[in-house]
C-alpha cells in the first residue's frame, strides 16, 4: 500500500476537521441584506437619506401598546421615556426615538393605542447584532410583550433560522443519503466514500465563507445554498466515480490503471460538470446586485470543494482502499452491469423517435407555460418564520388600518437645490416641482413640510403645530437637500406602482437634482438591472456550454441539442416555481406564505446551476454512448448500450441529490425553498423526460450526424474521448 494516498487522505482529513471547527459559527458573520443595485438611482437616494438626514431604516423597532387608553397619556409617556433612558445606557445604542421627544404623529397608530420606539445602534452589522442580543432580554423586561422588529432583529433571526435550517437539513440529508448509497453499493465502505466527500465540501466552504465574511458582506442565503449544493454535488459526483471504479476493478487487476481509467471517464464528466457550473456562477458576478453575487460566490465555493474532493481526495481514497472498497458487505455486493430496464426504455423511445421527441417537447413546453406570467418580487419579512416578532411588527406596519403606511411604502424623492432649499428662488423651484408631482398619475398625496412654506420661506396657511413643522423641517431638510414623499394609489410591488416611479423619474425638474428611491424604486431598479444583464448572462452560459460540449465530443449537433434540452428543463422548472410560490399551490405542504411572486434573483441563479447539473448527466451519458459508437459505428446499439450502462447510476445519483435538496427546501427560509424546489423540478424533468426519452429519441433521429463536425473544427479526427474509447476497445478485445 503506497504511503502517498494515505498522506493525501490525512491532509484532507485534518483540513476538514479544522475547517469544520472554524466554519461552524459562519452564520453569525453573514448578512440578510444585499438586495440593492449600487450606483442606481434608488441606491443613491437611500445613501443621501442615510448620510445627510440619517433617515435610514431603524435598526430596531418596538411596538408598544396600551390597552386601556391613548399612548400619549403623560403617565404612559413617563414609563416609555424612563425605559428608553435605561436602554440608552448601553454603549452600543446610538439613539432612541419616540413620539414623546419628536412629536411625530406617524409614530402613533390610528387608534392611539400603539406607538413605535425606534432604536439606532452603533458599529458594524456584526456589532449591532451582538448589541441586540445583549439588549433584547432587557427590552423584554422593561416592555413585556412588546414585539421587536426592524433590520437588526430580522438579521439576527435570519442568522438563527439559517443555522437551524442547515443543521436540521444536514441531520436529515446525510443519513438518508448514506442509506441510499448503501442500497446502491451494498457495501458500507463504498457507501461511506460519497458521504466523506460531502463532509469535506461542507467544512471547507463554511470555513472559507466565514473567513471572507470579515472582509466583505456575504448573504446569509449563501451559506444555505453552498451547504446543499456542496453536499448534494459531492455525493452526486462521488457516486459516479466510485461506481465506475468498481466496474474497472471487475475488468483489471491493475489498481493504478483502474484509478486512471475512472478519472479519464467518470472523472472527466465530473470535471466538465463542475467546470460548467463554476463558470456559469462566475458569469453571475458581472451582475451588480450584491445578494446575487453572494449566492454565486457561495455556489462557487460549494462546487469547487465538491470537484476538489471528488478529483483529489476520492482518487486517493480509492487508491488506498483498492478492492477493499467493497468491504463490509450488506448482502451480496454486485457491480451492476447493463440494465435491461434502461435498455428497454431506450428501445421504446427510439421505436417512434419523432413521436417521442414531439410528445416530450410538448409536455415540457406545457410545464413551462406558467413561467410566462412570472412576477419578480423583493424578499420581505415573509421569508422569515410565521409567528416571529419580526413578522408581527412587519404586519402591523404594513396594515394601513393600524399605522400610516406612507413611511414604509411611499416613493422617496430626494431633491437637491443650488444653495439652501429655503432660499426664496430655490423654494419657488421646489413648489413648482411639487405641483407637477401632485399631477402624476398614481400619486395620491405629496408630503413635505416645505409645502407649508411660501415663496419667502414664511408660513403658507396654518400648519397644525408650529413646533411639529420645525421638527419635520429639521428631519427632512439639510441645507441644499430635502426629502419629499409621494404616496401612491397602488400596492408598492404592483406594476402600477412601478409605472408611477417611472413617471416621477421622467418628470421635468429644471434647476433641481432629483433622485427617486423607496421600496418600489428599488424593485424597479433591480428588475431593470436583472433584465439588462439577463440576456448577457444567458448568452455567456449557453456559449460556455456549447464550447465545453464541443471540446468533449468534437460534435456540432450534440452541443446544440443539449443546450436546447437544458433550456426546456429550465423553463419547466420556472413554470413549477410560479405554480408553487407565486400561485401558492403546495403552500400548506411546504409550510410557507405565498409571496405573490418569485424572488427577483432566483431565475438567474437557477439558470446557472441547472445548466451545470444537467451537464453532469449529459456528459456521463454521452461519454458512454460515444465509447460504444467508436467500437462499431452502430448508432442505435450504442444508444441502448450507453443508457443501459449509465441509467441506474444517473437515476440513483439524481435521487440522492433530490433527497439532499429536499432536506434543505424543508427549512423555514422561502428563498432557499424556491431554489430547492426549482432545482428539484429541473432534476426530475432532466432525468425522466430528457435523459430517458428525449436524448435516445433525438439521437436516433440524427443517426451518424450526432458525431459530425467539419474538419476545420476538428471533425473526423480523434475526439477528446478517444483515450477512453481505446482503453475500452482494448479491454474488450483482450
Amino acid at each position: 500500500m503506497s504511503a502517498r494516498p494515505r498522506s493525501v487522505v490525512l491532509a484532507f482529513a485534518l483540513a476538514s476537521l479544522a475547517g469544520g471547527l472554524y466554519g461552524a459559527s459562519a452564520a453569525r458573520y453573514l448578512s440578510a441584506g444585499g438586495l440593492e443595485v449600487p450606483g442606481s438611482e434608488s441606491h443613491r437616494a437611500a445613501e443621501s437619506l442615510t448620510t445627510r438626514l440619517r433617515l435610514g431604516a431603524p435598526d430596531v423597532i418596538a411596538v408598544l401598546e396600551r390597552s386601556d387608553g391613548d399612548v400619549r397619556d403623560s403617565a404612559f409617556a413617563a414609563v416609555v421615556l424612563d425605559g428608553a433612558e435605561r436602554l440608552a445606557e448601553d454603549p452600543g445604542v446610538a439613539a432612541i426615538t419616540s413620539v414623546f421627544d419628536t412629536g411625530l404623529d406617524s409614530l402613533v397608530s390610528r387608534d392611539g393605542r400603539r406607538t413605535l420606539l425606534l432604536v439606532d445602534l452603533r458599529g458594524s452589522q456584526a456589532e449591532q447584532v451582538a448589541t441586540f442580543a445583549r439588549l433584547a432580554p432587557q427590552f423584554r423586561e422593561i416592555f413585556p410583550g412588546a414585539p421587536l422588529g426592524g433590520r437588526i432583529p430580522a438579521e439576527s433571526l435570519a442568522q438563527e433560522v439559517a443555522n437551524r435550517d442547515v443543521a436540521r437539513a444536514e441531520l436529515w440529508a446525510v443519513p438518508f443519503a448514506a442509506l441510499f448509497t448503501l442500497i446502491f453499493f451494498r457495501s458500507v465502505v463504498a457507501a461511506a466514500l460519497p458521504i466523506a466527500i460531502g463532509a469535506f465540501s461542507l467544512a471547507s466552504s463554511a470555513a472559507v465563507t466565514r473567513g471572507l465574511a470579515g472582509a466583505t458582506e456575504i448573504s446569509i442565503f449563501a451559506l444555505s445554498v453552498s451547504s446543499f449544493l456542496g453536499l448534494g454535488l459531492s455525493i452526486d459526483y462521488a457516486l459516479l466515480i466510485v461506481q465506475r471504479f468498481r466496474e474497472e476493478l471487475e475488468r483489471t487487476i491493475d489498481l493504478a490503471d483502474a484509478v486512471a481509467t475512472t478519472l479519464d471517464t467518470a472523472g472527466r464528466a465530473v470535471w466538465v460538470s463542475g467546470g460548467t457550473v463554476m463558470v456559469s456562477l462566475l458569469v453571475l458576478l458581472i451582475v451588480p446586485v450584491p445578494l446575487l453575487r453572494s449566492i454565486a460566490f457561495g455556489g462557487l465555493l460549494a462546487v469547487a470543494t465538491a470537484v476538489v474532493g471528488s478529483l483529489a481526495l476520492l482518487p486517493a481514497l480509492l487508491a488506498w482502499l483498492g478492492p477493499n472498497v467493497n468491504r463490509l458487505r450488506v448482502g451480496r455486493v454486485v457491480v451492476f452491469g447493463p440494465s435491461r430496464f434502461w435498455a428497454r426504455i431506450a428501445e421504446l423511445s427510439m421505436r417512434r423517435p419523432v413521436l417521442t421527441a414531439g410528445s416530450c417537447s410538448a409536455l415540457l413546453l406545457a410545464l413551462a407555460l406558467p413561467a410566462l406570467r412570472m412576477e419578480a418580487v423583493l424578499p420581505d419579512a415573509r421569508t422569515l418564520p410565521a409567528g416571529s416578532d419580526v413578522r408581527r411588527v412587519d404586519a402591523l406596519l404594513a396594515d394601513p388600518n393600524v399605522f400610516d403606511p406612507s413611511g414604509a411604502s411611499a416613493v422617496q424623492v430626494v431633491v437637491r437645490t443650488n444653495g439652501p432649499v429655503q432660499e426664496p428662488a430655490n423654494l419657488r423651484l421646489v413648489q413648482e416641482y411639487l405641483a407637477a408631482l401632485r399631477g402624476v398619475t398614481g400619486v395620491s398625496e405629496v408630503r413635505t413640510p416645505l409645502a407649508w412654506l411660501g415663496d419667502g420661506g414664511g408660513t403658507a396657511g396654518e400648519p397644525p403645530r408650529r413646533e411639529a413643522l420645525e421638527l419635520q423641517l429639521a428631519r427632512t431638510v439639510d441645507r441644499d437637500l430635502a426629502l419629499v414623499t409621494a404616496q401612491g394609489t397602488d400596492a408598492w410591488r404592483s406594476a402600477g406602482a412601478g409605472a408611477t416611479v417611472s413617471a416621477i423619474r421622467a418628470l421635468a425638474h429644471p434647476g433641481l437634482e432629483v433622485e427617486v428611491g423607496g421600496p418600489t424604486a428599488l424593485l424597479v431598479d433591480i428588475r431593470s438591472t436583472l433584465k439588462s444583464y439577463g440576456a448577457l448572462v444567458a448568452l455567456l452560459v449557453v456559449a460556455w456550454n456549447l464550447i465545453v460540449l464541443f471540446a468533449a465530443f468534437r460534435s456540432v449537433l450534440v452541443p446544440v441539442k443539449a443546450v436546447i434540452m437544458n433550456a426546456l428543463s429550465l423553463a419547466a422548472s420556472y413554470g413549477l416555481l410560479v405554480l408553487v410560490f407565486q400561485d401558492g399551490h403546495l403552500s400548506g405542504l411546504l409550510d410557507f406564505e405565498p409571496p405573490g411572486g418569485i424572488e427577483a434573483t432566483i431565475p438567474l441563479i437557477m439558470a446557472a446551476v441547472v445548466f451545470g447539473l444537467s451537464m453532469d448527466y449529459e456528459v456521463f451519458l454521452l461519454s458512454r454512448i460515444r465509447e460504444e459508437f467508436l467500437l462499431d459505428g452502430d448508432n442505435t446499439r450504442s444508444i441502448v448500450a450507453g443508457l443501459s450502462a449509465t441509467g441506474r447510476t444517473i437515476s440513483s445519483a439524481a435521487l440522492i441529490l433530490l433527497v439532499v435538496i429536499g432536506a434543505f427546501a424543508a427549512g423555514d427560509l422561502i428563498y432557499v425553498k424556491e431554489i430547492g424546489v426549482g432545482m428539484a423540478g429541473a432534476i426530475t424533468v432532466d432525468v425522466t423526460l430528457v435523459r430517458a426519452l428525449l436524448v435516445p429519441a433525438t439521437m436516433r433521429m440524427l443517426g451518424r450526424w450526432n458525431w459530425w463536425a467539419p474538419r476545420w473544427l476538428g471533425g473526423g479526427g480523434a475526439t477528446a474521448l478517444g483515450g477512453e474509447a481505446e482503453a475500452r476497445r482494448s479491454v474488450r478485445s483482450g
